[in-house]
């Protein structure tokens, strides 16, 4: 596909408190840009931040027309802000990148190369290092890409990151889907548009310290599961079958043996167990069914996924 000779290249950087990264990232993006035929604009996406960064955004608006800004009224989430990103951005192609810079602004050529050359979807997969999150984090983070491989038919790759670069088509594509609960991770091979992976090497953050914690990675692994997967549906299913299963088998089994004489007791100890083992597939069941159920309520409702404060730079 042929791509404008001159193309305005959108990069939405979704930032919570990272006032200390701004500046610093806002000048490695120009001079990442410098050397190419491209023009961009820089939107960032503040999602509800608590320090100075509203303060360092506008200051780089000021001094520099194509720093553009979005602010919250609190903090949506890391989803949502990209999702406003993706919404205003008016680039041929949209990069979406953090603001700790551990997506390195020196990789943004190479992603516009790829794409020049006709690819729709240009994503970034981190490359093993010392910076990978490691003890639980990192085991969670490997648990959840092999339960979504198992459990949908959408691929996630391992490691894959919100670092990738859209044409303007694969934009318009994700602009359209309604859901709430988004899992980009997901959404976006789910288009289906033509796409290659490259790895990278995570940078060190600049400044500050990781707003995502274990209890964020847990929340996005729901959502990307449950929004991919009725598979645990069907799980219950085949729970409640091999309960019933064993239930009739167990029951068989102390038919013959009260009478055959052979019952020696009053058996409240298996009563114990099948009352654990029965309530615990019930509560197990429960738990999922509701998970599905509260996603259902909140779509239903329509409620908007964010609400913005103030616009910079943007119409």
């Amino acid at each position: 596909m042929t791509r404008p000779e001159n193309p305005l290249i959108s990069i939405v950087v979704p930032v919570l408190d990272e006032e200390g990264c701004i500046d610093e990232l806002v000048q490695r993006i120009g001079e990442a840009l410098s050397g190419l035929v491209v023009r961009h604009e820089i939107v960032f996406v503040d999602d509800g931040s608590r320090d100075r960064t509203p303060e360092r955004i506008a200051a780089q608006h000021r001094a520099n027309s194509a720093v553009k800004s979005i602010r919250f009224t609190r903090s949506f989430g890391h989803q949502a802000a990209l999702i406003a990103g993706l919404h205003h951005a008016k680039g041929d192609a949209v990069v979406t990148m953090d603001g700790d810079l551990q997506h390195p602004p020196e990789f943004l050529p190479k992603l516009i190369e790829a794409w020049r050359e006709g690819t729709d979807v240009v994503s970034t997969v981190r490359h093993q290092t010392e910076a990978e999150p490691g003890g639980l984090k990192g085991s969670v983070s490997k648990l959840f890409y092999r339960l979504m491989s198992s459990l949908t038919s959408v691929r996630v790759r391992p490691a894959a990151a919100d670092f990738r670069l859209l044409d303007r088509r694969a934009v318009d594509a994700f602009n359209s889907l309604e859901e709430h609960f988004v899992f980009m991770r997901g959404l976006v091979p789910w288009l289906g548009f033509s796409e290659v992976h490259f790895d990278y090497e995570v940078g060190k953050r600049f400044a500050g310290e990781s707003k995502y914690r274990l209890w964020r990675m847990f929340r996005l692994a729901l959502d990307g599961i449950f929004s991919f997967s009725v598979v645990p549906l069907r799980v219950i299913s085949i729970l409640g079958l091999f309960t019933t299963a064993f239930g009739i088998v167990f029951g068989i089994f102390a038919l013959i043996s009260f009478a055959t004489g052979r019952v020696d007791g009053a058996g409240w100890t298996s009563v114990v167990v099948l009352i654990l083992i029965f309530g615990g597939v019930q509560l197990l069941s429960l738990g999922i069914v509701s998970e599905y159920v509260g996603r259902t309520y909140e779509e239903v409702k329509r409620r908007p996924r964010y609400v913005i404060e103030s616009l910079s730079g943007i119409d």
